[in-house]
């Protein structure tokens, strides 16, 4: 009997090795043959603006490495002052459209004789995107969107306006989840076309009018660009990842953001300005040099962080560069500036034309420049009252800073930064939006 236990524990103990032994083999088959893991990470099939794939499939690891400071000529020639202020002559504001609600002004078109605005539509998230012409008062209706997703742009070489719009997210239970989409429309507002839903931030028109840049969702720091002749879109070669090289100082204020770049052109396309909360950078897009741009001074001790742009525009020539710029992180700001940098020299000036509503509260909301590159028009806050801020209109040297409060007697409504001011191309007209909401021109003779 003990013998048979024997033998029963011994045939026992050899299905046990066999066991292990398949075990280990298809163990060994397993790695030899790369076999995936059992558990895979959940991706939703619908676009996040917010949680974006991390790290992207084929994107290699980026390390930041400093970016210089911006260098600029050892002697250069010196800015020649404009015309004087008495130069210039500016009409009382002429109603040209009225709205029952609110127009934003996105620019001018390059003939000077239309104005591409918006035209919230009562009662709705929903605004309209249309063409008008202030000297005949025609009215073209390219296309409406939801939500108030940033400027339109003009696309002359292709004589189309590209916008975003919010979408509803499909099969959601309230509350609506929406997302981004870019659009672009010909001119009939029932034939417009999507060119992608994956997108954040501003658009920027390359000149030449027919080259779209954006930023993606699905690559937040690698520009895209639509190329309006061959329809296609494509990814660039820059990486602004490699550039936002850490500021231990900014830390504490970096750490929990995720700062969107804008882009704006140089008028002759060989550079671009990327602009964000804690990096400005000037990029040379036929080298692809880069280097970072300062605004202002500012103390890390205080916790303060650098001036920052809220809006960017170069002048017609080329020479300068106009921010409005802020020093604080979060809304509501305490104060905003125009800063002017003048890029042959590196001469900034950082200027705040109207009062102090408070002790140390000052507004720029918006800043348009002449076409001679010598003056720029600024709304300025010049009273708070009743719960409501009122705008003055200036007109600003760009090379002594110095300014004129321009028809002190009038005040203008408050409005989202840069959406309410425009100088035309051929200087002969100034567009902005007059007191409760309709849309004026101000007639200008200029030297």
């Amino acid at each position: 009997m003990k013998r048979m236990f024997s033998i029963a524990e011994g045939l026992l103990g050899l299905l046990v090795l066999v066991g292990l032994a398949v075990v280990l083999a298809m163990t060994l088959d397993q790695l030899q043959e790369g076999a995936q893991p059992g558990f895979q990470a959940f991706q939703s099939p619908l676009e996040t603006p917010t949680l974006p794939p991390y790290p992207p499939p084929a994107t290699p690891t980026v390390v930041p490495m400093p970016v210089p400071p911006c260098l600029f000529a050892g002697q250069p020639v010196p800015a020649e002052p404009g015309p004087p202020f008495e130069a210039y002559r500016f009409s009382e504001p002429r109603v040209v459209l009225t709205h029952p609600s609110a127009i934003g002004i996105a620019g001018w078109l390059p003939d000077g004789q239309q104005l591409l605005i918006t035209r919230d539509i009562p009662d709705t998230n929903r605004s309209s995107i249309d063409l008008f012409n202030v000297r005949t008062g025609e009215l073209n209706t390219y296309a409406e969107r939801d939500g108030s997703s940033g400027k339109p742009v003009w696309l002359p070489a292709l004589r189309a306006v590209a916008y975003i719009t919010l979408v509803a997210e499909k099969g959601q239970e309230p509350p609506i989840v929406y997302h981004p989409e870019l659009w672009i429309s010909y001119g009939n507002p029932q034939q417009v076309e999507r060119l992608t839903s994956d997108i954040r931030g501003a658009l920027a028109v390359e000149p030449g009018g027919k080259r779209l840049w954006y930023f993606s969702r699905s690559e937040p720091d690698r520009p895209q660009v639509f190329d309006g002749e061959s329809r296609v879109i494509q990814t660039v070669p820059w990486n602004v990842a490699a550039w936002k090289y850490p500021k231990p100082e900014l830390e504490w204020a970096i750490r929990y953001r995720s700062p969107q770049f804008t882009m704006v052109w140089h008028p002759d396309g060989t550079r671009v300005v990327l602009y964000s909360q804690f990096w400005t950078f000037l990029l040379d897009v036929k080298t692809t040099q880069v280097c970072e741009l300062t605004l202002g001074e500012y103390n890390p001790e205080a916790m303060d962080i650098p001036p920052w742009p809220l809006e960017a525009q170069w002048s017609p020539d080329g020479r300068y560069l106009a921010f409005i710029t802020t020093g604080d992180l979060d809304l509501p700001f305490g104060r905003t500036e125009l800063t002017i940098l003048d890029m042959e020299t590196g001469e900034r000036r950082m200027l705040s034309p109207g009062p102090d509503i408070e002790p140390g509260r000052h507004y720029v909301t918006d800043m348009a420049w002449a076409p001679n590159s010598q003056m720029l028009s600024v709304l300025a806050t010049v009273e708070y009252r009743d719960g409501t801020t009122w705008e003055g209109l200036y007109l600003v040297e760009a090379t002594t800073g110095q300014n004129k409060h321009l028809l002190p007697h009038m005040v203008f409504p408050a409005g989202n930064f840069g959406w309410n001011l425009a100088w035309s191309l051929n200087g002969d007209s100034l567009a902005v939006t007059c007191l409760y909401g309709p849309l004026c021109l101000i007639e200008v003779t200029w030297p």
